[in-house]
């Protein structure tokens, strides 16, 4: 009963200090403004600008995140290649799968440093993004990455403008201390350490966890044929965690989230099909999304899932099934990161999660 209870508080713990309406308003602005080019020019590719952005902005994390301008901006290339890396990995079959394994292995052993775990894993979920797109070639591979490099440019500019503006809200930032909020410090930090000049063991661990699941998960989509198997990739990048509690519960709340936005997103795209009300809609799911980053990552993907549903539906007409299948890859991901860290033994130093919480 006890350790029942400590899960019930880990999947219902808000951070209330990482909520900001201002930091959502701006990161919405940014990111949809391509996606409304585009859709008004009739140059729809420029919704990888909007990925770009809304990638580059996810990398900043939330209210209290102190990221230096250089890491962002770093972060804005190692996505962008990654998206075109991934979109070419996405040519050659069958053979994706041990090229997604080594691909998203070598950028979380890259990416080890404190400093860069949120461009690391950001990076890794691009990749698998661009794996499981569908249309993929090596000239679409070019034109995701210049695209999305732009998108991350301009979402990298709107954070500099708002930094400039509202400078109270950054004070205290350097190039060399990395801050976050109580959540995502919890969940996302929790088993960094400082760079050095060889993984540290639990860094390495974690590193093949990750690679060998995502494998493991995309040979799953490619055998069942999901139309968005990316979404099993990306669960089980952003699920595995130091160790198996920690993923329990955060495997859990990506799914719990999904299933209550899942259920919002098909109300919305079987009631209109209006494209001005999907726009706003999408525009109001977009300011807490971004806002609620870090308050709790269940709470996300209650936002989440309708604004990429409906972003979807706004491309591709009548894809309200999309909620369903959603659904199903974030529960089989969120499956095999549980899995995956019970199986492959990932440690801490602490190695009892529930006596130490």
């Amino acid at each position: 009963m006890g350790n029942q209870n400590k899960f019930l508080n880990e999947i219902t713990c808000l951070d209330r200090s990482a909520f900001s309406i201002s930091i959502g308003l701006r990161a919405s602005i940014f990111v949809i403004t391509p996606l409304i080019i585009g859709l008004t020019t009739g140059h729809m590719e420029l919704i990888f600008a909007t990925i770009g952005a809304m990638f580059l902005i996810n990398t900043e994390g939330p209210k209290g995140t102190t990221l230096s301008f250089h890491i962002l901006l770093v972060a804005c290339f190692t996505e962008a290649m990654a998206f075109g890396l991934g979109t070419l990995v996405s040519t050659t079959g069958f053979l994706a799968i041990p090229l997604v394994g080594i691909g998203v292995f070598v950028v979380l052993i890259a990416e080890r440093s404190p400093r860069l775990t949120q461009v690391g894993i950001f990076t890794a979920v691009i990749f698998a993004v661009g794996v499981g797109l569908p249309g993929g070639s090596t000239l679409v591979a070019v034109e995701r990455l210049w695209l999305s490099l732009l998108g991350g440019l301009f979402a990298l500019l709107g954070i500099m403008l708002h930094r400039f503006l509202i400078p109270c809200k950054t004070s205290g930032m350097t190039n060399n201390t990395f801050k976050s909020s109580t959540m995502q410090q919890k969940h996302n930090l929790k088993y960094t350490h400082p760079s050095v000049s060889s993984p540290q063991p639990e860094t390495l661990r974690h590193a093949i966890a990750v690679g060998t699941a995502s494998a493991f998960g995309l040979t799953i989509g490619l055998v069942l044929g999901f139309p968005r198997d990316f979404w099993v990739l990306v669960t089980i990048i952003v699920a595995i965690r130091p160790n198996i509690g920690l993923t329990i519960s955060f495997a859990s709340m990506r799914v719990i989230g999904t299933v209550v936005g899942a259920i919002i997103a098909a109300a919305i795209t079987l009631e209109t099909s209006n494209l001005y009300l999907l726009g706003g809609l999408l525009f109001v799911f977009a300011i807490f999304m971004f806002a609620t980053r870090g308050v709790n990552p269940g709470l996300v993907q209650v936002f989440l899932v309708p604004f990429v549903i409906i972003l979807l539906n706004i491309i591709y007409p009548g894809q309200w099934q999309l909620a369903g299948i959603r659904i199903l890859d974030v529960t089989i991901g969120g499956a095999i990161a549980v899995s995956a860290t019970y199986l492959l033994g990932i440690r801490t130093v602490t190695r009892n999660f529930w006596k130490n919480k």
